[in-house]
């Protein structure tokens, strides 16, 4: 899958430089010291089945996650809600008739991030999922760097004198291990900000 993103992110380097997109700033290196955490609310995690419901995401500077930069996003609802997605996200088809349409939610989460590292967990399942609907309506996927906290607590455990197989990697556990409180569990503005303090914490004892 690493592979593929490469591949799939020259191409989408080179087509965006001959279009000289408006897009164009994303694709560049980017020089400062902020990252943004983000996280997507779905309907399943199967990542071809998977439709958007919600998207949030927070800054990070340093060492601080700055809360009052942020955004988040209710989409309209998809045709199908299954009812275990209701019970898991507490989001009825009530509470998204005010949504936004999917191209205006990409927009305003592509403008917000720029060309920014992105901060995630399990955040390859996030990216696919809107690369999945970005390519059809931007033809590109997204293409900042980006670090997995579940991939940085389990090289801490390691460094630690973990075992590898008995380390958990759940969000949960990760949380307790670092004593990180789990902020509003299922939504994407909470796990947004609680994988930025997760992050926070992580990055003083790994090395990146």
């Amino acid at each position: 899958m690493m592979i593929k993103r490469r591949l799939r992110r020259i191409k989408d380097v080179w087509k965006i430089r001959q279009l000289k997109s408006r897009w164009e700033l994303l694709f560049q290196r980017y020089q400062g010291k902020e990252l943004v955490s983000l996280d997507i609310e779905t309907t399943s995690l199967d990542i071809s089945k998977a439709q958007i419901l919600s998207i949030a995401a927070v800054v990070i500077k340093g060492n601080r996650v700055l809360s009052s930069e942020k955004l988040h996003l209710t989409l309209s609802p998809p045709k199908d809600l299954p009812r275990a997605s209701v019970k898991i996200h507490k989001l009825r088809r009530i509470d998204l008739n005010e949504g936004l349409p999917i191209a205006e939610a990409l927009e305003k989460m592509l403008k917000f991030i720029g060309n920014r590292p992105i901060v995630g967990y399990n955040i390859g399942y996030d990216l696919a999922v809107l690369d999945q609907y970005l390519r059809p309506l931007f033809d590109f996927g997204m293409p900042n760097r980006y670090i997995d906290v579940m991939d940085l607590y389990r090289k801490k455990t390691q460094l630690s004198g973990g075992v590898e197989c008995q380390i958990n990697l759940s969000f949960e556990a990760i949380c307790n291990g670092l004593d990180v409180p789990v902020l509003g569990r299922h939504t994407a503005l909470g796990d947004a900000i609680t994988t930025a303090i997760i992050y926070v914490r992580l990055k003083s004892s790994v090395s990146l």
